[in-house]
C-alpha cells in the first residue's frame, strides 16, 4: 500500500535512529535603527518551527530504511509529521506516568492569541516552561499547532487557568480540540539542498542528516 502524507510519526520519526536533534522556533523579523538610537522591529510572518536531525551511527543492515524514508521525503509536496525527540512527554512527567490515559482538550480560547485553557488533564498536573503541546486545526488541509508552555500552570481539578504559549495561536483554533503532550508534533518539509548522505565506511555509515521547517501547507 502506498504512503499517506504527511507521514505520521509511526511511519517516519518513530522508525529513524536519531542521534543528534535541534528543534527550535527562530525570529521571523527585522529591525531597524533610527538616527537617535531606537531600534524599530517589525514581525516578517509566522514563526515556524525548524531543525535538523542527524542520525546515529549505522550497520550496513540498519541504513536502508532510513536512506529510503529521507529519500521519498526529499520530494516537493511530501510532508511529515515532526516532534522534539529530546521532550517526549512534560518536564515534571518524563514518562507520561501521571498523564496516563488522559484525553485532554481545549476548553477556552481567550481574546488574546497567545493564551488558552486546557480541560481534561490529571488533577494538580503541572506544566512547566518549555513544555510542548500540540492539536489540530482547520480543515482543507488540516493543520498542526505546536506550541511551547510560557511559565509554570498547574491544572485544578484537571482543567488550567488560561496561560500563555508560544508562538500565537493561529485562526481557525476551537474549543473541544484534543490536545496532545506525548510526543506533540507539528507538520513539516525537508529543507531544499539540507540532505546529507552520510559517509560509509566498509560495514557502518555515519553522519546522515537533513534539517527541516514547519509547513502550514498541504
Amino acid at each position: 500500500m502506498a504512503l499517506t502524507y504527511p507521514l505520521s510519526r509511526a511511519n517516519f520519526m518513530d522508525l529513524l535512529p536519531i542521534g543528534e536533534q535541534s528543534h527550535n522556533l527562530p525570529q521571523s523579523m527585522e529591525l531597524n535603527r533610527t538616527g537617535g538610537g531606537e531600534q524599530l522591529g517589525a514581525d516578517l510572518g509566522d514563526r515556524l518551527w525548524q531543525g535538523k536531525i542527524t542520525l546515529g551511527r549505522l550497520l550496513r543492515t540498519e541504513a536502508g530504511r532510513p536512506e529510503m524514508l529521507i529519500d521519498l521525503l526529499a520530494q516537493a509536496g511530501r510532508t511529515f509529521l515532526v516532534h522534539d525527540s529530546r521532550r517526549p512527554w512534560p518536564l515534571l512527567d518524563p514518562n507520561g506516568t501521571i498523564f496516563g490515559a488522559s484525553t485532554p482538550t481545549i476548553h477556552t480560547l481567550s481574546g488574546d492569541p497567545r493564551e488558552l485553557r486546557i480541560a481534561g488533564l490529571p488533577a494538580a498536573y503541572v506544566l512547566s516552561p518549555g513544555d510542548l503541546l500540540s492539536f489540530q486545526y482547520g480543515s482543507g488541509p488540516v493543520r498542526f499547532a505546536l506550541h511551547r508552555v510560557v511559565s509554570t500552570t498547574t491544572a485544578v481539578a484537571g482543567l488550567t487557568p488560561l496561560f500563555e504559549v508560544s508562538p500565537h495561536i493561529r485562526p481557525g483554533a476551537v474549543t473541544g480540540t484534543q490536545v496532545f503532550f506525548f510526543k506533540p508534533a507539528c507538520k513539516a518539509v525537508i529543507l531544499a539542498g539540507s540532505v546529507e548522505a552520510g559517509v560509509g565506511r566498509r560495514t557502518i555509515t555515519d553522519g546522515i542528516s537533513f534539517g527541516y521547517v514547519q509547513s502550514l501547507g498541504r
